[in-house]
């Protein structure tokens, strides 16, 4: 099953207001989902608006507190909508030329028609990536993240409910904007029925104000 997660990315920070607020940065972030899991083709199944706020505790790490409004389109079921509060605990570390990301994040999902049943979803997020030398500012990355729910809930099987995987190139226009294209694996073991491969191309465009 293949599918496309499209992106775009817009981040800053408030120095701009007050330089007491130069370690207080803000992200927001649009994506569309599609899927081929239709006989009549391709279909959005999801779009997610994410808006975040974090903290810069030193150059390595950051905390971070953001919420997702996700509109959902299962195959052959009613649409929902779904409201997620998360907080993340990020680090980052240059290893030589190589770039480390770890992301923990915590999510409670909200399903709108599951008079308000809560999902708590823990996720562990991993990056690496090096430049390529042949062609400047672009990059390479590899990352993996494992997810699995706490509870019982409308969402996912409770413990373990997904992997995801993915590889792909990052490319610097200039000081501001970038462009990444890659490719996410994504295994979901699901409530009912069989488990879940999908194969998808992943685009992102973003800029930093």
């Amino acid at each position: 099953m293949f599918g496309f997660w499209g992106s775009v990315t817009l981040k800053g920070d408030f120095k701009n207001i007050s330089d007491q607020l130069s370690n207080f940065h803000w992200q927001i972030m649009n994506q569309s989902r599609t899927r081929d899991d239709s006989a009549k083709g391709s279909r959005l199944t999801e779009n997610l608006l994410f808006s975040q706020i974090g903290y810069q505790i030193n150059k390595n790490a950051s905390v971070w507190i953001g919420y997702t409004h996700d509109w959902i389109r299962p195959l052959n079921k009613n649409s929902f909508q779904e409201n997620r509060v998360y907080e993340d605990f990020v680090l980052k570390q240059n290893i030589k030329d190589f770039k480390l990301l770890s992301r923990t994040r915590m999510d409670q999902r909200i399903n709108h028609q599951s008079n308000g049943v809560t999902g708590y979803r823990a996720r562990q997020f991993l990056k690496i990536s090096h430049p390529l030398y042949f062609v400047n500012d672009l990059s390479a990355y590899v990352g993996d993240e494992v997810l699995f729910y706490l509870n019982k809930n409308s969402f996912g099987r409770h413990g373990f409910s997904e992997n995801r995987i993915l590889a792909g190139l990052n490319y610097q226009l200039n000081k501001n904007a970038g462009i990444s294209l890659g490719y996410l694996g994504q295994f979901v073991d699901t409530i009912h029925g069989r488990n879940l491969f999908t194969h998808n191309l992943q685009a992102d465009i973003s800029y930093k104000f």
